[in-house]
């Protein structure tokens, strides 16, 4: 397990745990996706967290620590970085929140999911952290990031098929 940032069970509890991203973090970004899938197919895509490198290639040593709830704790990699995250908020098919550290950086994460009325599902990720240990990090870098995490959910979505809700 990554070392963690002794600020993490506080932002996890103030705002993962609530479905809310720290809105005083220095580091913060959103971004939204339309993906042509129902919910429960990116429900199934957002929360497979042992799958997740399918959703992004630098996404490795993955493992889940339990189920989809709310405490649940797991571990991954991206870019050679070790990382905890724990879910706060779970909302099956509609939102899901959780925190993420490593030694000299907090994140909180949030994901919402709203069915359209095409079938269709508009998934919004917000996110924000604070990293002193990584001052190259900022709002472009974690915009991108959140670009592309929303681009891969989307392919693994679409390409499940409606046999995989």
């Amino acid at each position: 397990m990554a070392e963690t940032d002794p600020a993490w069970d506080e932002i996890h509890e103030k705002y993962s745990r609530k479905g809310l991203i720290d809105h005083n973090a220095p580091v913060q970004a959103d971004g939204e996706i339309d993906i042509a899938a129902p919910p429960e197919r990116v429900w199934a895509a957002l929360t497979h967290v042992a799958g997740w490198h399918h959703i992004r290639a630098d996404i490795s040593d993955v493992t889940m620590h339990g189920s989809v709830a709310t405490n649940s704790p797991f571990t991954w990699s991206t870019q050679g970085l070790g990382l905890s995250s724990r879910f706060g908020l779970v909302s099956p098919v509609s939102e899901v929140a959780w925190s993420t550290s490593t030694r000299g950086l907090v994140m909180s994460a949030h994901y919402e999911l709203e069915r359209r009325g095409d079938g269709n599902t508009l998934l919004k990720g917000h996110e924000a952290f604070t990293a002193p240990m990584f001052p190259q990090l900022g709002n472009d870098e974690l915009r991108a990031n959140i670009r592309s995490w929303l681009e891969g959910v989307k392919a693994v979505a679409e390409r499940a098929g409606p046999s995989h809700t």
